[in-house]
């Protein structure tokens, strides 16, 4: 007995001098992917162009649409079609009425089918907001993305998207400012002409991670479980979508903290700098352009500038990859109607 407790710690020591690799949860994922919410830098892919279901993942284009085609103060008053909802629900009742606000709450931090319903019946019935949503997904140049419904439930119509097109309408949701304040909103009070609401955020992600700004978590049987996430860390905003990876929150976690320690934002291009860096004061540019670099990045960065008559613009590589292109503009010299005629009749006896 002595010998084999002897051996047991003698194991035990040599499995903790070996390093574990917390990355390594990463390849669990069936589909992952990470990118910058600003400049759309790819930091992570693995499988994710892969067209899948993605659940509750859906009621993140349901969120930003809603906004997008309401006011937060308007009042809807739910109708019968939410009791045809199952799942996750935020139990309101018909002919009750709510803020849109509280329903987008509702929608994001509880997951609510039956207010993703109420929202979809407010703004014109499910099949113009489903349509209003497909409309959204073509705008931002998604192919592969599909909305049957507003919930992501999909015993009888299906939402799909990749986990790459998931990340850019996240990415594209993120930069509007009530959407980026619901998303990472842990604790809700509000109350409606029939009862208070006292909400907490499903997601456990909000209350795991300090850089956090916001989630959104999805499942069904035929989805598996699906996460979007995003994080910031000195102003380099990162967005995250996996599916079916069992230890996901600290697969997003291992990645934020591997992406914040290897890259920070670098301004590449300064719009109120332009004319004293190519020395030339009737140029300039309308934007400026940051990019996310890591250190031994920084010396492949090069420039190229174009300027004849029909054309200007400046290009940025990053080694031999053309990452952004911005136009330049010239200061027209404005000439009075006298100095005109002067210069006219200048010419004509010159």
């Amino acid at each position: 007995m002595i010998v084999l407790k002897k051996l047991f710690l003698v194991i035990l020591f040599i499995l903790l001098l070996i390093p574990f690799n917390v990355n390594a949860v990463s390849i669990d994922s069936k589909s992952l992917y990470a990118m910058d919410i600003y400049s759309k830098r790819e930091f992570y892919s693995k499988n994710s162009d892969e067209k899948r279901l993605i659940a509750s993942a859906s009621k993140i284009m349901t969120a930003i649409v809603a906004i997008e085609n309401s006011n937060p103060t308007d009042i809807v008053k739910v109708n019968n079609e939410i009791l045809k909802m199952y799942g996750s629900n935020i139990y309101i009742e018909p002919n009750e009425s709510i803020l849109m606000l509280d329903l987008l709450y509702g929608l994001l931090l509880r997951s609510g089918n039956d207010s993703a319903t109420a929202i979809a019946q407010y703004l014109g019935g499910e099949s113009n907001f489903i349509r209003l949503m497909n409309e959204k997904a073509k705008l931002l140049g998604l192919k592969d993305t599909v909305y049957q419904n507003p919930t992501g439930l999909d015993d009888d119509t299906k939402n799909y998207s990749t986990m790459k097109e998931l990340s850019y309408i996240y990415a594209y949701s993120y930069k509007n400012d009530l959407f980026r304040k619901i998303i990472r909103t842990n604790h809700y009070v509000t109350k409606s002409t029939n009862k208070i609401y006292d909400w907490y955020n499903r997601c456990k992600f909000i209350n795991m991670y300090d850089k956090q700004t916001g989630c959104k978590t999805g499942y069904t049987p035929d989805a598996g479980r699906v996460l979007v996430s995003s994080a910031s860390d000195n102003d380099l905003n990162i967005v995250i979508a996996s599916v079916n990876n069992k230890y996901d929150y600290d697969t997003h976690i291992s990645l934020y903290n591997e992406i914040f320690d290897k890259y920070k934002n670098v301004k590449l291009l300064d719009k109120n700098d332009f004319n004293s860096k190519y020395e030339d004061d009737k140029l300039y540019i309308k934007n400026d352009f940051i990019y996310p670099l890591s250190n031994d990045e920084l010396n492949k960065i090069n420039f190229t500038i174009n300027i004849n008559k029909d054309n200007k613009d400046i290009k940025v590589y990053l080694d031999k990859e053309l990452i952004h292109q911005e136009r330049i503009y010239e200061i027209k010299e404005k000439i009075n109607i006298f100095s005109s005629i002067k210069n006219f009749f200048v010419k004509i006896f010159d």
